[in-house]
């Protein structure tokens, strides 16, 4: 996946937290607020207005994100885009997904993903390339959290193609082996495979292979 399609999911993996992290930073200011007043030394009041200052920087950063998410499903419409709303904006697993849209699974995923393209580029028409994105948010300990994560997703899903890819190979080498074998035998005048007009799988190499030969 490209640099800003995980940046862009990283925003979207974000979102449904963003409210009650909120609110437990708004706590967290009330709380230095009430320190505050009951504090006896000047180096202990500093530490506590930092702290608060800390919060409510974090406060502003948080809502700009989700203003920012929702700004950008606005700027576009998709219907790969409704589908992508569907699960991080109204938090809907895939099985009311598929079952709201009457779509597959695989659909589902297939149309996810063109729906996370459409989201980046609504971020980018909103000015908001992956290098301001990360300048924005990058130091934000959630943002950091779920990047992680969508990068390790990632790299499983990657990993996952490439293994399926391997198989595929190895399932098209063996079957053109197979291919040359019938012809072989073909050729050869010999009866191949058949046994009592049964059809026998005849491996190749010794490998078991299940194609069967007429």
């Amino acid at each position: 996946m490209e640099d800003k399609l995980l940046v862009a999911k990283t925003l979207l993996e974000c979102y449904p937290h963003l409210d009650d992290l909120y609110e437990v930073l708004t706590g967290s200011s009330e709380s230095c607020v009430h320190s505050g007043f009951y504090a006896i030394f000047p180096s202990e009041q500093m530490s506590i207005y930092e702290r608060l200052i800390r919060y409510e920087e974090r406060k502003v950063g948080l809502y700009n994100m989700k203003y920012l998410v929702e700004e950008a499903f606005r700027r576009e419409k998709s219907a790969p885009l409704s589908l992508l709303k569907e699960k991080y904006i109204n938090k809907r697993s895939m099985i009311q997904i598929m079952e709201k849209y009457g779509v597959s699974l695989r659909t589902c995923y297939r149309y996810l993903k063109r729906g996370l393209s459409d989201f980046c580029r609504g971020l980018e028409n909103a000015g908001f390339s992956k290098q301001r994105l990360l300048l924005n948010f990058g130091n934000e300990p959630l943002f950091q959290t779920m990047l992680t994560k969508v990068i390790r997703e990632d790299d499983v899903e990657r990993l996952e193609q490439e293994r399926a890819e391997e198989k595929k190979k190895e399932r098209v080498a063996s079957c053109l082996a197979c291919e040359k074998e019938k012809e072989g035998e073909r050729k050869g005048g010999t009866p191949g495979g058949v046994i009592n007009n049964r059809r026998t799988p005849l491996p190749h190499g010794g490998s078991g292979h299940g194609c069967y030969v007429v």
